[in-house]
């Protein structure tokens, strides 16, 4: 595991708001890793899309890019609901 050390600067506002509802900012460490997980899956699945519909672009009807749209989302669906 790499140790880093992150600097934030967040709108008073909303520190207040955060302290206000219970919140510790100071632990929030899970939350940004989870974030950053999210994001960075997110990341990959459109790379990985953009590198398929390269290799496949002009092979498909609309019909069969509709059906492959609609695998890809629901696969997202259940990977989302087994987390």
């Amino acid at each position: 595991m790499s140790d880093l050390q992150i600097a934030i600067q967040l709108p008073e506002e909303l520190v207040k708001r955060a302290k206000a509802a219970g919140l510790e900012i100071s632990s929030i460490t899970p939350d940004v890793i989870a974030l950053l997980e999210e994001r960075l899956k997110r990341r990959e699945n459109w790379q990985k899309l953009m590198h398929t519909a390269e290799k496949l672009q002009g092979s498909l009807t609309p019909e069969e890019i509709e059906a492959e749209l609609a695998t890809a989302k629901a696969e997202r669906i259940a990977s989302t609901d087994t987390q």
